[in-house]
This record gives C-alpha cells, sequence and structure tokens, in this order.
C-alpha cells in the first residue's frame, strides 16, 4: 500500500530553467546594471503560510504553520505592552560614556597593582662581557639568549 504518487511537474521546471538560461546569456553586463530579477516561479505543490505568506511543502508547512502561529501571537503581545508603557520614562537612545581619565605615567616604573613580576631597571644594560659574547656569537646555530640579572 503505497502512498499514491503525485504527476511530475519536471516539464514546467525544466522550461522555467532553459528561459532562465536564455535571459542570463542575453544580459549586457558592460553597462554594469542588472535586470530585475524574474518574478518567484509558483509552485502548486506548497502550501502557504497564512501569518508571513511564505511557501512550504506538506511536511515543512506543518511544522512552519504552528512554529509561525506562536511567532504572530508573541509580536502582537509585544505591541500591547508597548503601548502600556507609554506612561513610563523614554529609554535612552543613544549611549555617551563618560571620559575616561588618564592616569599620569610614573616612567618606568610598573604599577604596583601587577601581579607579575617587573624588570628592574640593571636588566637594560649591558651585562658583562659574557652576554655581549653570546650576542655576537649567531653563527655557531644556537639560540641567541639574554641573560637576566636573576639567572647570573
Amino acid at each position: 500500500p503505497e502512498p499514491p504518487k503525485k504527476p511530475s511537474n519536471w516539464r514546467r521546471k525544466h522550461e522555467e530553467f532553459i528561459a532562465t538560461i536564455r535571459a542570463a546569456k542575453g544580459l549586457n553586463l558592460k553597462d554594469g546594471k542588472l535586470p530585475p530579477p524574474p518574478p518567484p516561479s509558483y509552485d502548486p505543490d506548497y502550501i502557504q503560510c497564512p501569518y508571513c505568506q511564505r511557501r512550504f511543502n506538506e511536511n515543512a508547512a506543518d511544522r512552519h504553520i504552528n512554529f509561525c502561529k506562536e511567532q504572530a501571537a508573541r509580536i502582537t503581545n509585544k505591541g500591547k505592552l508597548a503601548a502600556d508603557t507609554k506612561g513610563k520614562l523614554p529609554t535612552r537612545t543613544q549611549y555617551k560614556p563618560t571620559p575616561v581619565k588618564k592616569m599620569p605615567s610614573a616612567g618606568s616604573t610598573p604599577s604596583p597593582s601587577s601581579r607579575l613580576p617587573q624588570p628592574s631597571g640593571v636588566s637594560k644594560a649591558v651585562v658583562g662581557a659574557s652576554s655581549s659574547k653570546a650576542l655576537s656569537s649567531g653563527s655557531s646555530g644556537s639560540k641567541i639568549q639574554t641573560l637576566s640579572p636573576a639567572h647570573k
């Protein structure tokens, strides 16, 4: 007991496709303007949603119409709530941030709120001849390492 098959409408779809291809071949793209798109084709197998006027096949229409019915009910309720709130204060339309006060920088001294250990001013200077030799020996293939005062 198979369900009865609907008559195929492949010929109409094929004709629409051929017409679309022929219209695309005749376009003149040198103008830079495209003609308006053709109207959407009407498929008699599809069911139209009474809420949003879109069309769906049978299975999708059953699911969508229930969903769209709930959404339409929500939107109408939201409109009623907006009418009731007219007596309230108006909402803020544009955000205006307060100007940020810049802290004066104290030179190279780190802020005391920093949790990470900060290098001291001594590490900025070249430490002995051993570190300068390590920097100049790049041809040996080893990675260049700088020694911090903590690792002496």
